[in-house]
């Protein structure tokens, strides 16, 4: 067994870890990152289809369990999830993050600034956003609807559509391309293919992680533990060791912002695979809980989400240039949970779309509808079980009145959050505003399962703000 020493030992690479690693490495800190997966170079990112099987948990094939089920893409590689994301960095909603009362807002905005700056959080320029964009705000303008860039951290785009692939010219600025290469420069060690699997326990601390790596077994010792492994693994990882769960609450109130789509067709080519996959948003009906964000890929995924077979699919497929999508996500008024993983598992998560939510995304999904009928779509594909395809107005009028189930609908979930959340009081939550767990004094939690609630925006910005408040709070305590 090998075994590694440091003052710092941060476990995960994703948005959370690797900001924590570069700061404490650069305060001058000994830190030690272990990563799951491998580190990959832009040039490695070279299909769809050996991004899925290399880049993703499970091959992508990571799902909730519910009816619907409810698949949830998670990276694996150094960068964690902002290695296949869509670089979309919203700030979340100040009036949520008083309502938490874990963390003051002057503070924190000063960490989300900083965030910003070293990832290049800028909103995107329109020439960068492809057609997808450019139907839809046809629509937008006929019918009075604002529709907005998206904020993106990128340096260089070149129109490769291929974010949620790894970005193939390095454009993204994901965290293995900023926060991790800031904290190797500080003298940090990466170790990458290291799982970690297990705890060393003593009293009230944990002494550190063994896991498997190439080589075979190792353990890795350190002062302060930080585990960042994700809202769906973090929580599992704390159930399967008894750890940190005094309050009961870890795994619990699991929010994925359950997400559909509509794709259009037109006369037009769209070629919305050219151009950034998410490129903008319309907030018009954010009272509702419901963002509209665009969404596009490449032809393969985006064929085999579209209804139909035989000639009547070939013919379609034939036509898939002219096709337009956008997407719907829903702040969840629901909430699932994880347990420790079964049948060798790292984790199970379980999530039951609620009524409420299943309605609010069809009511979104007429909205998409409106404005791509009014920019002149031919038909829309909705993935709607009572009708998949919606043909006219009249038709669209029909699909917003019709009964649905939440079983009705395919769904998908990007965000995982809250499975171990903050709290001002050790009984309501697993971490306090330090995002140091209450049970275990050196082992702290800094991934999006701190997050309490659903935020209604993309998180990334947010797990990289907040762990940059607490990862600073602890560089003063030290």
């Amino acid at each position: 067994m090998k075994t590694y020493t440091s003052r710092v030992v941060v476990v995960g690479t994703g948005a959370g870890g690797a900001v924590a690693a570069a700061l404490l490495a650069q305060a001058g800190h000994e830190v030690l990152v272990l990563e799951q997966g491998r580190r990959y170079e832009p040039e490695d990112h070279a299909d769809v289809i050996s991004s899925f099987t290399r880049m993703y948990v499970n091959g992508g094939a990571t799902i909730a369990l519910g009816n619907p089920p409810i698949p949830i893409p998670l990276g694996c590689g150094v960068g964690g999830s902002t290695l296949i994301n869509s670089s979309t960095c919203f700030r979340p909603p100040r009036e949520k993050v008083e309502h938490w009362d874990c963390v003051d807002w002057e503070l924190f905005e000063k960490s989300l600034v900083a965030v910003e700056k070293r990832i290049h959080a800028v909103p995107v320029d329109e020439s960068l956003l492809g057609g997808n964009y450019t139907v839809l705000k046809r629509g937008c303008d006929a019918l009075g609807v604002t529709i907005k860039p998206l904020v993106h951290n990128l340096d260089g785009c070149q129109k490769s559509g291929r974010c949620a692939f790894g970005c193939p010219t390095g454009a993204k600025q994901s965290t293995d391309r900023t926060f991790i290469p800031d904290a190797l420069a500080a003298g940090a060690q990466l170790l990458t293919e290291h799982k970690v699997t297990g705890v060393l326990q003593e009293d009230d601390k944990i002494a550190g992680v063994t896991g498997l790596c190439p080589s075979g077994t190792f353990e890795a010792r350190g002062d302060i533990i930080v585990l960042a492994m994700g809202a769906l693994a973090t929580p599992a990882f704390l159930l399967r060791h008894r750890l940190a769960n005094s309050s009961g609450q870890v795994g619990r109130g699991l929010r994925i912002h359950p997400a559909s789509r509509v794709a259009a067709e037109f006369d037009e080519v769209v070629d919305g695979d050219r151009g950034l996959p998410q490129g903008a948003y319309i907030d018009q009906w954010r009272d509702r809980g419901i963002m509209l964000e665009g969404i596009s890929l490449p032809p393969g995924p985006l064929l085999s989400g579209l209804p139909g077979a035989g000639y009547a699919f070939k013919s379609l497929a034939a036509q898939r240039r002219n096709i337009a999508t956008f997407g719907v996500m829903v702040s969840d008024t629901g909430a699932g949970h994880v347990r420790r993983g079964y049948l060798g598992a790292p984790f199970t998560a379980f999530y039951q779309l609620t009524q409420t939510d299943a309605e609010a995304l069809r009511y979104g999904m007429a909205r998409l509808g409106e404005l791509y009928f009014a920019a002149g779509a031919k038909r829309l594909f909705t993935n709607v079980a009572p009708m998949p395809v919606v043909q006219s107005q009249s038709e669209l009028q029909r699909f917003e009145q019709m009964p649905v189930k939440p079983g009705s609908f395919e769904v998908m979930a990007f965000h995982p959050t809250g499975t171990c959340s903050m709290s001002v009081q050790a009984n309501k939550g697993v971490v306090n505003s330090f995002l140091r767990t209450y049970d275990l004094k050196n082992l702290y939690i800094m991934d999006g399962s701190v997050i309490p609630d659903a935020l209604g925006v993309n998180p990334q910005l947010t797990i990289m703000g907040l762990a940059h408040h607490a990862t600073t709070l602890l560089l003063e305590r030290l």
